[in-house]
């Protein structure tokens, strides 16, 4: 998913000090930026060369024939015989250049895929989304469960005296699933869900599926898997090897990947398309994305894995939108408010990011998360010193401009040419449509914050919003006439928490040793 070539070259517009300042943005080496250029114009001057030496071997030919026509049969076998000659050494030295254009050509284009789209001007600049991302807004942040003026004596959660619980633990409360089953059936991170964590799946995607379909978004449930050749052009290369699950289906030249979000396959949705321009400026067009999606989740350790909050498999709304170039920054900004929108609809407190530069990947141009919040986490975040305790991704919204269309060729607007020297290209080039991705709702994270955020003594609040979606079933009413999921059963025990509790202990006596020995010598 490469910027435009052409913008690595000066004679024809393009500019690459902008490249090398975005990269620097990004942390990037700039080196590379020069390695394309230098690799570009060998590919170009070879080739030009190669051009020239045709063209040497056609005037060797044109003079043979002249000769002959002119009746001069001598001079014609003479001149035939040199042009043999002469073209033996001018294939030999085109072959031989064209091997090395090809080479340049493949390192230029390997090294333009390690290119970022273009940093935006108000991406907060810096290489530790701890220090530098940007808080832009909040919302419920002030009377959030849990804070000083909202504390467990007044509100009281699920656990002993009220404590506030983890979600996996009311989960476990509700009989909502079986973790130790899924990984006994499916490795790591599996799970089944039950009985009403089955219910709140299905009523977030049924109610996140609603709420997109009343702003006009086209809903498409996507395919699960895509052709290596087509995941290639929307995917990053680090992906493969740390998100994306491989399929073999038993043929060597049919290799399939599961999606890990329902963008990659909407990506090529329109794929190899001219739009309208004017039809797309008027109309931009907005999906719905539905999907179960796949991610490996590598090296990804620590709490987040409790529960199901980090999984390899789970359900995913999500918002896509292909539009007119000029139109991209105000949809981003739409996007994140529907985004917004829909996590105030059920109450749940959280906070807009800017992520800073060096944290973008390299086809976002622009990037807000939003955080909500979780009181589950507040302890353990606190204590290593988590710049924002509690608070957790729910939502990512790019804006990634052109950088995926240009690579599944996705247009707006005819270039000028002759028989069109009114149409909409810029300076003859193909004008490119922009295309923006943003979470609405990750099932499972949002589960885990309404069951953090609306735990009572005696079950878990269901959100109004949500409620008409939610199969009545597993909805009851407690002591206070509200509705309700109740407790089925006491806290089980947390496996995964004394896991990593034994695992601090054995690496504080480890380091105590080694620093005994150390005194010992």
């Amino acid at each position: 998913m490469p910027i435009d070539i052409d913008d690595f070259r000066k004679f024809k517009g393009g500019d690459p000090e902008k490249i090398r300042e975005s990269e620097r943005r990004r942390f990037h080496p700039v080196e590379v930026v020069d390695s394309i250029i230098e690799a570009d114009e060998t590919w170009r001057k070879l080739r030009g060369n190669n051009d020239d030496l045709r063209k040497q071997k056609r005037a060797l030919g044109n003079k043979v024939r002249d000769l002959i026509k002119a009746g001069k049969k001598d001079e014609a076998a003479e001149a035939r015989k040199n042009m043999k000659e002469a073209n033996t050494q001018i294939d030999q030295k085109i072959k031989e250049q064209e091997r090395i254009a090809t080479e340049a050509a493949a390192k230029r284009d390997s090294l333009l895929h390690t290119i970022g789209n273009y940093v935006h001007d108000s991406v907060p600049v810096g290489d530790d989304e701890d220090k530098f991302n940007k808080i832009v807004r909040t919302w419920g942040l002030e009377t959030k469960r849990g804070a000083e003026n909202n504390d467990t004596k007044a509100n009281p959660g699920g656990g002993k005296e009220g404590a506030l619980l983890h979600h996996h633990e009311l989960l476990s409360r509700i009989d909502g699933f079986e973790p130790e089953r899924g990984v006994r059936v499916a490795g790591h991170r599996a799970y089944f869900l039950k009985n009403a964590g089955v219910a709140l799946n299905f009523a977030l995607q049924t109610y996140a599926q609603h709420f997109l379909s009343e702003k006009g978004y086209s809903l498409l449930q996507t395919p699960y898997f895509m052709d290596k050749k087509q995941m290639g052009l929307v995917a990053e290369l680090a992906d493969y090897n740390e998100t994306l699950y491989h399929v073999e289906t038993g043929h060597p030249n049919d290799s399939k990947y599961l999606i890990a979000t329902s963008e990659q396959p909407i990506c090529l949705y329109h794929a190899g398309e001219w739009l309208n321009e004017k039809e797309l400026k008027e109309k931009p067009l907005f999906y719905g994305g539905v999907s179960t999606c796949f991610r490996k989740e590598a090296g990804k350790t620590g709490v987040d894995n409790w529960g199901i909050f980090r999984v390899h498999q789970f359900e995913k709304i999500e918002q896509f939108c292909v539009c007119h170039p000029e139109d991209s920054w105000a949809i981003h900004e739409k996007m994140i408010a529907q985004a917004e929108a829909f996590t105030l609809s059920l109450g749940l407190p959280y906070q807009v990011i800017a992520i800073c530069s060096g944290e973008l990947n390299n086809a976002a141009a622009k990037k807000y998360d939003l955080e909500a919040w979780f009181p589950g986490y507040v302890e353990v975040d606190t204590s290593k010193g988590h710049p924002h305790p509690g608070m957790r991704e729910l939502v990512s919204c790019s804006n990634c401009l052109d950088y995926q269309s240009r690579a599944v060729e996705i247009r707006c607007g005819q270039p000028p040419s002759k028989h069109n020297k009114n149409a909409s290209g810029h300076k003859g080039k193909k004008v490119y449509a922009h295309m923006l991705n943003s979470t609405l709702c990750a099932t499972t994270r949002v589960i885990c914050c309404i069951l953090e955020n609306y735990q009572t003594p005696e079950g878990v609040l269901v959100p109004e919003k949500l409620l008409p979606y939610v199969n009545p079933t597993f909805v009851k009413t407690d002591s206070k006439g509200r509705k309700h999921i109740p407790y089925l059963q006491e806290v089980k025990i947390n496996y995964q928490k004394l896991k990593a509790e034994e695992g601090k202990k054995k690496k504080g006596k480890s380091k105590g040793k080694k620093g005994g020995d150390a005194k010992k010598k």
